[in-house]
This record gives structure tokens, C-alpha cells and sequence, in this order.
């Protein structure tokens, strides 16, 4: 049989890691020289949330239930299917036991009232975006961009050199419902990165294939 990729369109949102991630370097580079290489709407919606009095603060674990809460208004809405709450506790658990600053979870709210949600991954020099959440209200005041520009921000301080925005598709097809996504990220003035993605290497095909229909369908 051999090795087999897993392909998902490339971007991890199914059970595969991701082959294509959107990165921004921030080496050698100021953080005005960061915001500079932003796109205009980009910039546009930072200050549109800065104006709207949007907040960006950073929550703890007994605040994951209040993510998971918006993590699942986003699956519903994007169709996929969200990890339960406890995966997300144990994540924060295990990661947090090795450097308290291993995982870190922030909120955007507007007039008290939490709009968005990340969760964020700090290896040494990289930072990753690792999850996303929103909800279905209050997107005219632009709540995940004032969050990500305050974790690139937060990351910077902490002397990364990369802020990984992870997954993004293989299509620039415009009717893709990966799309947007593409265009928030590629809105940062990043770059995409092509890693080797993720194979298997079955040793029972009939095992394997079993495998393949349960995980479509659970």
C-alpha cells in the first residue's frame, strides 16, 4: 500500500495537519514595519475596533467554558465539528504544566459582552494561532481583528520570531467556503509556508479503510 497523504484541501480543519500555514515574520522587523504590511482593510478594521471601544483581554482556564461556548456558535456556523470542552482543558492542563506560558486564551468583547475567541501556543521562538471562535453578533466592530493584532503584539513582546497563523486551503477559488479565511489571513501581509503535511503508512488496508469510514462519520 505505501504511504498515503491525508489531504483535507490542505488546511488541518478536518483530523490531518495542516500542509499549507499562513506565517508573519517579525525577525529584524519593528512592529510599525509589521502593521505597515497589513493590508488597508486590515488596518482599517484595527482602527474600527479601537474606536468602537472593542477590549481584548486574556482569560484563564476556568474560562474555557465560556470559549467552548463560542468555539461551538462558530462550528454550527462553519460547519465542522468542534473538539467537546474537555479536550481544551486537558490541552490547557498539559501545555501549562510545562511552562505556565505555554497556551494562552484571549476574549474580544464589546460593551462587556464576548464577541471573539483564540487560543494561542508559545513555543520558543514561534507562536501560533491555534484555535478560533466567534459569534454570530457583533461583527461590524471587527472583534478578531482587534484579537489578533493583540496576540501578534503580545507575541512580538515576547521576542518571537514567527506568528503562525496556521491552516489555509490550496484553492483560491472564490465560491471555496475556505475563502475568507484565506483573505483574513493573507490580509496580515504574511507568507505561505508549504510543509510536508501528513501521511500514513497503513499496514492492514482493510483495517486502514475501516478506520477512514469512522472517522468520516463520527
Amino acid at each position: 500500500m505505501g504511504w498515503q497523504q491525508a489531504e483535507d484541501g490542505g488546511a488541518g480543519f478536518g483530523d490531518v495537519q495542516p500542509r499549507y500555514v499562513f506565517q508573519v515574520p517579525l525577525a529584524n522587523r519593528s512592529l510599525d514595519d509589521v502593521l505597515k504590511g497589513f493590508n488597508q482593510l486590515w488596518r482599517r478594521n484595527i482602527k474600527k475596533a479601537e474606536k468602537a471601544g472593542v477590549e481584548v483581554v486574556q482569560g484563564g482556564y476556568e474560562d474555557l467554558a465560556e470559549w467552548q461556548r463560542l468555539y461551538e456558535i462558530t462550528a454550527v456556523r462553519d460547519h465542522f465539528r468542534p473538539r467537546p470542552l474537555s479536550y481544551f482543558q486537558r490541552m490547557w492542563t498539559v501545555l501549562n504544566s510545562e511552562d505556565p506560558n505555554r497556551m494562552r486564551l484571549y476574549f474580544a468583547r464589546h460593551n462587556g459582552v464576548n464577541l471573539s475567541a483564540a487560543t494561542m501556543l508559545v513555543v520558543g521562538g514561534h507562536v501560533w494561532y491555534s484555535y478560533g471562535a466567534s459569534d454570530n453578533i457583533g461583527r461590524e466592530v471587527r472583534p478578531s481583528n482587534a484579537m489578533q493584532w493583540r496576540m501578534l503584539r503580545d507575541a512580538y513582546a515576547m521576542g518571537a520570531t514567527v506568528y503562525d497563523l496556521r491552516g489555509i486551503s490550496d484553492s483560491l477559488d472564490e465560491t471555496d467556503h475556505l475563502f475568507g479565511l484565506i483573505q483574513f489571513k493573507v490580509g496580515t501581509g504574511g507568507e505561505a509556508v508549504e510543509y510536508v503535511g501528513e501521511w500514513d503508512f497503513p499496514l492492514n488496508k482493510l483495517l486502514h479503510k475501516a478506520l477512514d469510514i469512522y472517522m468520516s462519520r463520527r
